[in-house]
């Protein structure tokens, strides 16, 4: 009878493998001034209120520079937005450093299973990370008929195919070929990951690290569940007390060096499951 095991991991990434507020208001900070230099017409302080108001709408645009500019010089001034946007890339460069034991969890699991990036976001810019981090080959296998490296990377920032939805945790089955019941998601939500993995019928663990390491469920559940896109597609498929039900952990760690010691848990339980 063949072992169980589990048949691949998935990882979210932001909060989870690196840590983005470490580094961003430090960041955000040089590039206005260097705007500033230029020729934006603000004082620092004012400058950054208006870019963290214009994030909280959308932290993943690509035109806050932009907005930015119009808004203080009332028109769009392209060397003023590039001073702002290539100071924010060589910061970011320098700065940006993997969640601590990144690399440790990952190099001891990779040995042992498929490892994915589900995560939202712009591709482009979340596949940028992971390759400044130095982490892309841990989300790569060798395909011998196809003579090339295949790369188990799925993100979108289309709201109705993003975590929750189920879409992309779909697309990396069809690749990998596991079975959801033996497949781990680790993320640092309750709501896209705990609950987008979980209903699904995956074994979910949450890292208590990042932003979010205080949200409680309720608390995640007021954002999710009443999203105007989002209400309507789970309301159909699952009662409120489901949905909270379904958005608690499996199990839970402080840190990413507690990560090889729980899946080897899960493997355990899931040996003993075996018929």
């Amino acid at each position: 009878m063949t072992k169980a095991k589990i048949e691949c991991i998935h990882f979210d990434l932001d909060s989870v493998l690196y840590m983005p507020s470490d580094f961003l208001e430090t960041t955000l900070l040089m590039s206005v001034k260097a705007m500033i230099q230029i020729g934006l017409k603000a004082r620092p302080t004012e400058a950054m209120a208006v870019i963290n108001r214009i994030r909280s709408g959308d932290s993943n645009a690509k035109d806050h520079f932009d907005q930015l500019c119009y808004h203080f010089n009332k028109e769009h001034d392209a060397l003023i937005v590039a001073a702002g946007v290539e100071k924010y890339w060589d910061c970011k460069i320098g700065i940006m450093t993997s969640a601590p034991e990144a690399n440790v969890a990952l190099n001891a699991l990779y040995q042992k299973y498929p490892l994915t990036l589900i995560t939202n976001g712009p591709p482009i810019k979340q596949a940028g990370k992971i390759v400044r981090l130095g982490l892309s080959h841990f989300f790569s296998k060798y395909d011998e008929q196809m003579n090339v490296d295949k790369h188990y990377f799925y993100a979108s920032q289309e709201r109705n195919i993003q975590k929750p939805y189920p879409y992309l945790w779909e697309q990396a089955q069809k690749e990998i070929g596991f079975n959801f019941s033996r497949a781990v998601m680790v993320g640092d939500r309750f709501w896209q990951d705990m609950f987008g993995a979980k209903r699904l019928g995956m074994i979910t663990i949450k890292v208590n690290q990042g932003n979010y390491a205080a949200e409680t469920i309720e608390e995640a559940f007021a954002r999710g569940w009443r999203a105007e896109e989002a209400y309507p597609f789970f309301s159909k498929l699952h009662t409120t007390g489901e949905v909270l039900k379904l958005m608690e952990p499996d199990y839970t760690i402080e840190h990413l060096k507690d990560l090889e010691k729980v899946v080897q848990q899960i493997e355990r339980a899931l040996e003993c499951e075996k018929v």
